[in-house]
């Protein structure tokens, strides 16, 4: 359901994408590697807050990059 396959997901991606991924790309569920495509293919009909995790440098991203390194 998120940007990534693969990825370890946070519940903010989660809680943003879990409806859009049941709407748009339910076929696909438990295979989240297929929903990721899935949803990637349907960037354009996402919610707003789930198409944030979609963007290939959005803001929201650099920040839960930056707090995973200093987390480490």
């Amino acid at each position: 359901m998120w940007p990534r396959p693969g990825a370890a997901y946070t519940p903010e991606q989660q809680q943003a994408c879990s409806p859009d991924a049941m709407r748009l790309c339910s076929a696909f569920i438990p295979d989240v590697d297929m929903i990721t495509a899935c949803m990637a293919r349907n960037k354009a009909q996402l919610s707003p807050p789930c198409r944030v995790f979609f963007s290939s440098d959005s803001e929201e991203r650099r920040e839960r990059r930056r707090r995973a390194r200093s987390a480490d």
